[in-house]
């Protein structure tokens, strides 16, 4: 009798050891792949980490409800011996000049630019430059949309944006 009350309390202790297992195993499969989302890359030496898992993708927004959406996270690392001087370059898959005039765009939520008003560069837009100082990061939300009284017929529902970090000539 003694024996039986143990091993009834053994085995519930091992279901309730297995059922968290299976918790943890199925939370850090969601986590991998969430880590997984981002992308990553090397340029001179920097590490780029974009992020854009809480864009929702372009709409017709005033620049108030744009600034208010989520953005797209840019984080720069500078893991080179010196400082560097880099630009983001955002270039469209869509090159209609039409469309493009309707795109706004916010950087670090401070500055709301007309696309097409940046400086071109690299086939794209410089969205910003920097100096970043060895052993530095940087932070960049990016966020864009059309504008409010955008005319819907011009709208491309395929609009996307490739994001570049540039190395800036320096000058000897």
């Amino acid at each position: 009798m003694e024996v039986s009350k143990q091993l009834k309390k053994q085995m519930v202790i091992e279901i309730l050891v297995l059922i968290f297992l299976i918790f943890v195993i199925v939370y850090a499969m969601f986590a991998i792949k969430k880590s997984n989302d981002n992308k990553v890359t090397s340029v001179d030496g920097m590490v780029v980490v974009l992020d854009d898992s809480k864009y929702k993708g372009l709409e017709i927004q005033s620049d108030g409800e744009g600034l208010e959406s989520d953005g797209i996270t840019y984080t720069i690392t500078n893991n080179n011996a010196e400082e560097a001087k880099y630009k983001i370059v955002l270039t469209p898959n869509v090159h209609d000049s039409e469309v493009l005039d309707l795109v706004r765009v916010s950087i670090d939520d401070i500055y709301t630019y007309d696309l097409t008003k940046l400086e071109r560069d690299n086939g794209g837009y410089v969205l910003t430059s920097f100096n970043l100082k060895p052993g530095y990061t940087k932070i960049h939300v990016i966020k864009y949309w059309y504008k409010k009284n955008s005319d819907e017929k011009l709208i491309d529902k395929n609009l996307k944006f490739e994001y570049k970090l540039v190395k800036e000539k320096t000058q000897e």
